[in-house]
């Protein structure tokens, strides 16, 4: 999904319906002292939708800490298990000795040979 710019006035209208208040931290933002951003509550990136319900206003510093914390740990770990389940990601070059992957399997009685 795409995430859209937002106007002044979509920004104004967002800030007024969440009364100001900071929705990662709880705290009023001083609009005029402050930098505000507005942020997805859960990240387009993890099936989020850009829709009112998703957007609110955050501290810039409150949403900088929560997206370098908690979101770009989560997308990466979606993107790594996205690729593991349709097999994407390659196999081992160098695999375990008697592993899965080698040409050589261990017997029951301790012996290696060629699978």
């Amino acid at each position: 999904m795409t995430r859209r710019s937002l106007s002044t006035r979509e920004r104004l209208r967002l800030f007024t319906l969440h009364a100001g208040v900071c929705h990662l931290c709880g705290d009023k933002i001083d609009g005029t002292r402050e930098a505000w951003e507005i942020s997805h509550d859960l990240p387009l990136a993890l099936g989020g939708a850009d829709d009112d319900d998703n957007r609110k206003p955050a501290h810039a510093k409150c949403h900088r800490r929560r997206t370098s914390e908690r979101d770009i740990p989560a997308i990466a770990k979606s993107g790594r298990q996205r690729a593991r389940h349709v097999g994407a990601k390659p196999r081992s070059s160098r695999p375990l000795p008697a592993g899965r992957g080698s040409k050589w399997k261990r017997t029951l009685d301790g012996r290696t040979v060629l699978r």
